[in-house]
């Protein structure tokens, strides 16, 4: 393939083959060229280069941001030799692989790591130290139980444990949510978009999925995701679903429909789809700037 491809072509596997993780990190083989070609990929304005910052519209961000902030302020008090936390996280850490061992008996599935393992604990117990009310103690037993709650949620939504945590950081009514309600709510999801990755669509927008009102959010998707089906029958709406799932409870979007339809015909948005692998994103994308308050999402996610 790299002697068939042409210069071009050759050029850019170098490029995609230096521009990210290790080979990226390593200064001794890093290329100029390569860390300019990487700051260019973020720029992108796909969704994955357009999450905000922790605490800044949060729903929009990735889970990951706002535990990975609470983190950082979690291990440099650890760091400064508490030793009370240092005995929370070596308990919650301990859960976490034997819950690991647990697992692997069962699905032949790799142990966790000690790393790992404490670096949830330490997610788990900042999670715990957000959710206990300030006039009710951080105790050893509340710790506990939240460890054993993201425990089931990651199993109710078939995700990683890491996954779970980062989710409740984001919506932390995760919590004392139902694990059948979880379930209930992927099943309805998956009849509405059979190809989707409904784990997905929760970890990219727990507050939607994951919250008391999830069952009420779950039935909108389903309506307007009818919607979109019937307005782009040739388009793969599941994409969509899967990639922006908060698309869908936009306030008028069926406005936003009808105005990007007397942009671009039916037949114009089938032939995009069959032939640019990014389409779901900048149908997202094209659908929010035309919605009448362009784009922005109910208050509830600020």
């Amino acid at each position: 393939m790299r002697e068939n491809g042409g210069p071009i072509a050759n050029y850019l596997n170098f490029l995609g083959e230096n521009s990210f993780g290790d080979a990226l990190n390593n200064w001794k083989a890093k290329n100029l060229f390569a860390v300019f070609y990487a700051q260019f990929l973020e720029k992108l304005p796909y969704k994955r280069q357009r999450q905000g910052l922790a605490g800044e519209d949060v729903s929009r961000a990735t889970i990951r941001d706002e535990s990975d902030r609470r983190l950082d302020e979690f291990v440099k008090r650890l760091e400064r030799g508490d030793e009370k936390l240092r005995e929370d996280v070596n308990r919650v850490k301990a859960f976490w692989m034997e819950s690991s061992n647990s697992s692997s008996r069962e699905t032949n599935i790799k142990n966790m790591t000690e790393r790992y393992a404490e670096n949830l604990a330490c997610r788990t117990l900042s999670l715990a130290e957000r959710v206990v009310n300030g006039t009710e103690q951080n105790t050893a037993e509340n710790q506990d139980e939240i460890a054993v709650r993201i425990n089931e949620i990651s199993k109710a939504i078939t995700c990683t444990p890491r996954e779970a945590v980062d989710a409740c950081h984001v919506n932390p009514d995760a919590l004392s949510t139902p694990s059948s309600a979880f379930v209930s709510r992927m099943s309805k999801l998956k009849t509405a978009a059979p190809r989707a990755n409904c784990c997905s669509m929760f970890l990219t927008a727990p507050k939607l999925f994951m919250g008391d009102k999830g069952d009420e959010w779950v039935s909108v998707v389903i309506r307007n995701a009818k919607l979109l089906r019937e307005k782009f029958p040739n388009v793969d709406i599941d994409a969509v679903v899967e990639h922006d799932p908060e698309l869908l409870v936009l306030a008028g979007l069926d406005e936003a429909v009808e105005e990007l339809l007397s942009l671009w015909t039916a037949e114009a948005f089938a032939l995009s789809d069959v032939d640019n692998d990014f389409f779901a994103e900048e149908l997202s994308v094209a659908l929010r700037a035309c919605a009448p308050n362009g784009g922005a999402l109910p208050e509830m996610f600020s």
